[in-house]
Order: C-alpha cells, then structure tokens, then sequence
C-alpha cells in the first residue's frame, strides 16, 4: 500500500476582516439606523360633561399622551378627559380604526 504523505495546511493569509458602515456585526447597530418607531395601540379615553353621560372612545396611537390630546381637541372645552384602559389587537381589530381618529364605543 502506498503511504499518503500527510502535508499540513498552510495558514490561509489573514483578510482584512473591517466590516463595511451598516453590515451586521454582534452586538452593534448599523450607523445608518433609525430609532425603531412606536407601533401604535387603541386607548379607551372617557370624556365627562356636566349634565351627559360619560362617552368612551377607542383611539388608536403610538402613546397614550397622543390619545388624550386627540380626544380633548375634538371634544368640547367644559369636558373632562382621562385615559381608563386600552383593547388588545383581536379586540381592536374589527374597529378597523384610524391613526388619529377617535372612533365611539
């Protein structure tokens, strides 16, 4: 039987291993990136008026800030808002709800 001659690798030459701006490397972010956006969620915002029943609207916005400012622009002057919950996405989802449009429960 013929011996193989066992001959060991040579080193393969070192690369340059610097990564272009934005490829992915562990643990950084690419320079170019931006802030991941709020995704929005529906908020229940109760509206009270002096003399009316109380009013509830679903609106549907990044923050819950958003959401009072909404409703309290479209609502009378005399009217006290506040937020009392929010509606999860199987809930909120036949609304078929508008970013920014207070919608009435």
């Amino acid at each position: 039987m013929p011996s193989a001659k066992i001959t060991p690798k040579k080193d393969a030459a070192k690369k340059d291993t610097a990564k272009a701006p934005g490829s992915k490397v562990h643990g950084t972010k690419p320079q170019g990136a931006r802030p991941p956006r709020a995704k929005p969620h529906v908020f229940l915002v109760a509206v009270k008026r002096r003399r009316e029943a109380l009013r509830v609207y679903a609106v549907q916005s990044p923050s819950e800030a958003v959401a009072l400012a909404i409703v309290e622009a479209a609502s009378a002057e005399d009217a006290s808002v506040e937020p009392v919950g929010r509606l999860s996405k199987k809930l909120a989802r036949p609304l078929k709800l508008l970013t920014g449009e207070p919608h009435p429960i």
